[in-house]
């Protein structure tokens, strides 16, 4: 009997420390080095400038990190990235 009171609590443990890991997860802040300067950038930091209007490249810009970790903390937030050939549909075409 103990052994399968063992278990259970093993298993009980292992289910709330992966829950406990996976909020963490959600959470990590990046952090990148620009110069000497070390600078931090979340995940709603990037998705707030992305909404507000701002590229991909904007974004990494203005938070000092590269292209892929804006895209990649923009995807983190839950934000959609936008499609950028929307934009080009029916421009690049002559009218008739």
């Amino acid at each position: 009997m103990s052994s399968t009171k063992l278990l259970k609590e093993a298993r009980d443990l292992i289910d709330r420390s992966r829950a406990s890991l996976a909020s963490l997860e959600k959470e990590t802040v990046n952090e990148t080095r620009k110069g000497t300067q070390m600078t931090t950038a979340s995940p709603q930091q990037a998705a707030a400038l992305y909404t507000a209007g701002k590229s991909v490249v904007e974004v990494a810009q203005e938070l000092g990190i590269t292209y892929g970790k804006a895209r990649k903390l923009i995807q983190d937030s839950g934000t959609p990235i936008r499609n950028t050939s929307d934009r080009l549909k029916g421009k690049t075409r002559k009218s008739k």
